[in-house]
């Protein structure tokens, strides 16, 4: 698997404005949270202008710990889980506030969500096995694990749709297909998203790997090696929960099992652990106005008949049953806030006759949180005696990316200075209350124009955006392929120069050490004139795949030549450099090339260098390790032999 993505193509990415981003209460949260100086009760006041997070904070906060008498206020939980969780867990929830559908054809927004939430209740779940890690900060990572495949279904709605069409048709395996179309793939877009937002790379590490785990540079026992085990179980947990195809359920929880017990997790806790999981998911999607099904019987999937799953009194309730499928919407949508129901209803019908579809709200209580669900294209907003709220909803509105599109209508009471202020805190026309009805179709018509006008000038907007996008991978993949060596994959020589001053510079900023291989195989040109450069060219890509895999995750090996490599080793010290080129060595040694009914054998020859004080830049490094590796060709090949020794 590749490294994360390089942060200045990701600095590209996000510059088009079309990654998933935080807003609202969210964002001045993840603000808050970067200032050292910031209190509790700072934090709190914020928190509190937005009532459905603050909700979901408390009940994430009384799901962490056991506690005899419940949370119930923002600074108790703030308390229990930190500034670092709750930015966190803002980070997630307003993703999924403002996230919960979108334009990519083939990705199910839902599901997406319900999964994520899976996720992070599960990971939650594992925190007691695990210890090292607390566990408000495992349920903030299991439910940002997967934001990589949000953002590509974002910022690349078309390219992506299609993408998921060729993985679902078994045509490669999804991440091979997102870097071959889009020159970068989830896993390392979510490490990078997660990176900018302030996210420790203990989490944001295993997220990168958790898809693909055999090429994560964990130990056995490290944080990151387990937390990245329990984003693998968590994951196939979704999975089963989630109604995988018929057939498999057996044999996902058959692994989940396995995984657990590596986690030290036995199989009947595991199995009542599941069964919390799906209690608390039914919980959790109520809250979160999100689909949950009712899951299978974990005990049975096992084998084993335990008091496992929900029970019908409370995962078979009607919330926990999956939602019938919403209507498709209509080509406008209004929102209609009256509190006189007679009213409202002689309104709404009104509106409905211009082929408007309407939602009706009786106050102005919950309406920043449906204008988030519904997403009107227009406001009605009948202004009683709620003068000062409705001038700060509107502000509030105008203040966001979505409120700034919605045509807001206002029915006022009386004409004189006191409502007409109301209006001037940005609405687009009004109307005065008792309404004729003939003036709101005209002034409906007015509105619909309008919008229809915006709408045009959102598509061709939008257009643009696409094709600033489709320039922008363009660019990438050539970008990309002009960096990347032909035959093995490897960089090349052009990417190593690049990479070895930025290597070169970070080690002298921060005074660290720096190594550097020069790696030839021996007698290779032999090798093309007796077996032909077909064969040649086998025995390369092995080589260089070979000597890929024997290296650390932060080393970087490119092809420079025909048959020579250099593999850069950041904060590498001498000793450390040399065993890697042992081990490369030793790697190259017992490497056997296939070739017709012959074995082929390899050997390499290396130089090791590493940086020092009389060194004037890379480029004398990368000589002195250059002059090493020709030292021991000379002295008989199949060595190491390092630069310090003939200085």
């Amino acid at each position: 698997m590749s490294a994360p993505i390089d942060f200045n193509r990701f600095a590209q990415i996000k510059a088009t404005g079309h990654l998933p981003s935080p807003r609202g209460v969210a964002l001045s949260i993840l603000r808050m949270a970067q200032d050292e100086s910031v209190s509790a009760e700072e934090l709190a006041h914020v928190i509190k202008g937005d009532p459905a997070f603050v909700g979901r904070l408390v009940k994430a906060a009384n799901g962490v710990l056991i506690r005899q008498r419940p949370i119930v206020s923002v600074r108790e939980a703030l308390m229990v889980l930190g500034i670092t969780s709750v930015r966190a867990m803002a980070l997630g929830f307003s993703l999924l506030s403002n996230y919960r559908k979108g334009n990519c054809p083939g990705f199910d927004y839902r599901q997406f969500w319900s999964s994520s939430l899976i996720m992070a209740i599960s990971m939650q779940m594992l925190a007691r096995y695990i210890q090292q890690v607390a566990a408000d900060e495992l349920f903030s990572v299991g439910l940002l694990a997967r934001v990589g495949e949000l953002a590509l279904a974002t910022a690349y709605p078309a390219k992506y749709g299609r993408i998921l069409t060729e993985a679902k048709a078994g045509e490669g395996d999804l991440i091979t297909l997102e870097r071959s179309t889009l020159a970068t793939s989830h896993s390392e877009l979510g490490h990078a998203m997660l990176t900018d937002w302030g996210i420790p790379t203990v989490f944001t590490d295993p997220v990168f790997y958790f898809e693909q785990p055999a090429g994560a540079p964990f130990a056995a026992g490290e944080r990151e090696m387990l937390v990245m085990q329990s984003l693998i179980l968590a994951r196939n947990v979704a999975d089963i929960c989630l109604e995988p195809p018929v057939g498999q359920q057996q044999e996902r929880m058959d692994r989940a099992v396995r995984q657990a017990a590596r986690l030290g997790c036995g199989r009947e806790n595991f199995i009542e652990d599941c069964g919390e999981i799906a209690r608390q998911w039914a919980d959790w999607s109520k809250l979160l106005q999100l689909d949950s099904v009712t899951p299978p019987s974990f005990g049975m999937l096992t084998g084993v008949q335990a008091n496992d799953s929900s029970p019908p009194s409370r995962a078979s309730a009607p919330e926990a049953k999956k939602s019938a499928p919403a209507p498709p919407d209509a080509d406008l949508r209004a929102m209609l806030v009256a509190r006189n129901s007679a009213e409202r209803m002689r309104l709404a019908k009104a509106v409905k006759g211009m082929g408007i579809a309407v939602s009706e709200l009786s106050g102005l209580g919950s309406i920043m949180e449906r204008v988030l669900d519904v997403q009107p294209h227009l406001l009605i907003l009948d202004v009683d005696e709620d003068r000062g709220y409705a001038s700060q909803l509107i502000r509030a509105l105008r203040a966001s990316r979505l409120g700034r599109c919605i045509y807001i209508l206002l029915l006022l009471p009386a004409d004189d200075e006191a409502h007409i202020a109301v209006f001037e805190s940005g609405a687009d026309d009004f109307l005065i209350s008792p309404v004729s009805m003939r003036m709101l179709v005209a002034r409906l018509g007015a509105a619909q124009r309008i919008v229809r006008l915006q709408q045009e000038l959102e598509h061709e907007r939008e257009e643009l955006r696409h094709y600033a996008a489709e320039l922008m991978i363009s660019n990438r993949c050539l970008q990309e392929a002009a960096l990347t060596d032909a035959l093995t994959g490897l960089p090349n020589r052009r990417y190593a120069r690049g990479r070895m001053q930025q290597e070169w510079l970070t080690a002298m900023r921060n005074a660290r050490t720096l190594g550097v291989l020069v790696v030839d195989i021996d007698g290779f040109k032999h090798v093309n004139d007796r077996y032909g450069h077909d064969v040649g060219d086998i025995a390369l890509r092995q080589a260089a795949d070979t000597l890929r895999r024997a290296l650390r995750g932060q080393d970087v090996i490119c092809r420079t030549g025909g048959d020579e490599f250099l593999v850069i080793c950041p904060s590498a010290t001498l000793a450390e450099a040399l065993a890697c080129a042992e081990r490369l060595c030793e790697r190259i040694r017992t490497l056997e090339i296939l070739n017709e009914d012959q074995i082929l054998h390899l050997t390499i020859s290396v130089g090791v260098a590493v940086r020092d004080a009389s060194m004037a830049d890379a480029v004398e490094l990368v000589k002195r390790a250059d002059h090493a590796v020709l030292q021991a060709k000379q002295q008989g090949r199949n060595k190491v032999v390092a630069a310090h020794v003939f200085q």
